[in-house]
């Protein structure tokens, strides 16, 4: 039995939506905009280890929302609020270059990022540590990427 079958559903719908938006693209090459995105990655991922909430909010959407390694569902306001007031603080985010794919869409105007990651420290107060599997839907919009979702999914200990 799912234990979080509302934020799952939500993501889902999500991603059907983006997959929609851009179903009637193939994938597109674009250096430019592939070399932006990992330029906005690196500069989000240093504003979350510095927990710099005013910098980390310009790269979620309005309408962002994030299932955590829990399957809980956190909108943009509850992340703001949890870097705010230090519940989310991240140690180390680490990305493992050989297991990123960004796939490009609408002439480079919208992603999606998949990666592995290591993670130490803590999202809405409750530690988390380990390899993960993020996803995340990348928009271009007002002259910067900003994300519409992601999901971070634990990796499990090979057996």
């Amino acid at each position: 039995m799912n234990r979080h079958p509302q934020p799952l559903r939500l993501f889902l719908a999500l991603l059907l939506i983006a997959s929609l938006a851009v179903s009637a693209q193939e994938p597109t090459s674009s250096p430019k905009a592939e070399a932006e995105l990992r330029e906005a990655i690196r500069t989000y991922d240093d504003a979350l280890r510095r927990g710099d909430s005013t910098a980390a909010e310009r790269f979620w959407a309005a309408e962002y929302v994030f299932i955590n390694p829990r399957g809980e569902r956190v909108t943009r306001d509850a992340r703001i609020a949890n870097l705010r007031e230090r519940r989310t603080s991240l140690d180390l985010v680490a990305h493992a270059p050989t297991d990123e794919v960004i796939r490009t869409y609408m002439d480079g105007k919208m992603a999606v990022y998949t990666t592995r990651l290591s993670i130490d420290g803590r999202y809405g107060g409750e530690a988390e540590r380990g390899e993960f599997r993020a996803l995340v839907v990348w928009i271009h919009r007002d002259g910067r990427w900003q994300q519409l979702a992601s999901q971070m999914t634990p990796m499990l200990p090979a057996p």
